[in-house]
């Protein structure tokens, strides 16, 4: 073993410190696609190091100015696809240094060992990006969502998940990852007038949001939760799936984005996710809600990432929040409707 592949005196590996930290990724968002996504990357980009005969642990400036020409590659695959060479979108390549990146720091912390980040250096450097530049096309109508919701077959079990997390998703302006990620560990109900559910998501950049659902939203997640996990939901185990499966393949596991796109498409006619959030967006605009409210809601690290001129609020309620169930027309069941 050669100095470039050794991270401590222990003789860890580059490839056992992936391993760890795929693992961490996928445990963390409950999604094979992201891990597949990281290790898809990180993969390519030591191919493209060898061909120089370097590794991630080389020297950091080396890393780093091949880094910056990797990231701008196309897929070869989508190359010969497209017949295009066109550039990649700003979104990709950012993307593509935020992994690499993720991986130094996962190594920094996990073994607590110092090694530069080339991803952090002057010689890579993020490109611009507009924010929601193409949200307008991605936002659904409220009648839209009301009347998508209203198709759903609140009888059936899987019906009944299906509107609690879509009105979920549109309540809180989750991404797709931290939707399916949630687990037993990370919902907190609350009996009171009404029972109130607060709900734990880890989002992106390792953050912790808490969101505390209205009564007519913590009525629709209850109501779920109470017939997938029986009418006492209170204390689940730690890593029980919220959102579970009825598919034959994988009756009872945790559902992936995948199920979720398609459940967007099935009721609301949009494949694109990321299209509740946008919606989120507009309707809490819409609903009176400040952009600096927004960027707390979003858990958003620069303020520009909203437009936001002013400070940020705090706390796990969204004031807006029944303001928003009503454009969104939300309900829940009443106890003859059952």
């Amino acid at each position: 073993m050669n100095e470039q592949t050794a991270l401590t005196s222990h003789q860890i590996t580059i490839d056992a410190s992936i391993t760890e930290w795929l693992y961490q990724k996928e445990n963390r968002t409950g999604s094979q696609r992201t891990r597949r996504a990281y290790q898809d990357t990180i993969t390519s980009f030591r191919d493209m190091l060898a061909t120089v005969h370097l590794d991630l642990l080389s020297n950091p400036v080396d890393v780093a100015r091949v880094a910056a020409i990797w990231a701008t590659l196309r897929s070869p695959r989508r190359s010969q696809r497209t017949g295009l060479e066109k550039p990649v979108a700003a979104n990709t390549y950012n993307q593509r240094l935020a992994i690499l990146s993720s991986w130094y720091t996962f190594v920094q912390e996990r073994y607590h060992i110092e090694i530069p980040n080339p991803m952090e250096t002057k010689e890579v450097k993020r490109r611009p990006v507009q924010a929601y530049a193409r949200a307008a096309a991605e936002k659904i109508a409220p009648e839209e969502v009301e009347g998508g919701m209203d198709a759903i077959d609140r009888k059936s079990l899987q019906g009944l998940r299906d509107y609690a997390l879509l009105t979920v998703a549109l309540a809180t302006g989750r991404r797709a990852s931290e939707l399916v990620g949630l687990r037993g560990q990370h919902i907190k109900i609350m009996q009171q007038k009404d029972t109130l559910i607060t709900l734990t998501f880890h989002c992106k950049g390792d953050k912790i949001q808490h969101d505390r659902l209205d009564p007519d939203v913590s009525a629709i997640l209850l109501e779920y939760l109470q017939a997938q996990h029986g009418e006492q939901p209170f204390a689940l185990p730690a890593d029980t799936p919220i959102w579970v499966s009825y598919s034959r393949a994988n009756a009872g596991k945790a559902i992936g984005t995948r199920t979720l796109g398609h459940i967007c498409k099935q009721y609301l006619h949009t494949s694109k996710i990321h299209s509740l959030r946008h919606t989120f967006v507009r309707e809490m605009i819409k609903s009176g809600a400040p952009i600096t409210v927004l960027k707390e809601r979003l858990a958003h690290s620069d303020v520009r990432t909203t437009m936001v001129y002013a400070d940020q609020v705090g706390g796990d309620e969204n004031p807006y929040a029944e303001k928003l169930t009503k454009r969104f027309g939300f309900k829940r069941h009443l106890p003859d409707e059952k």
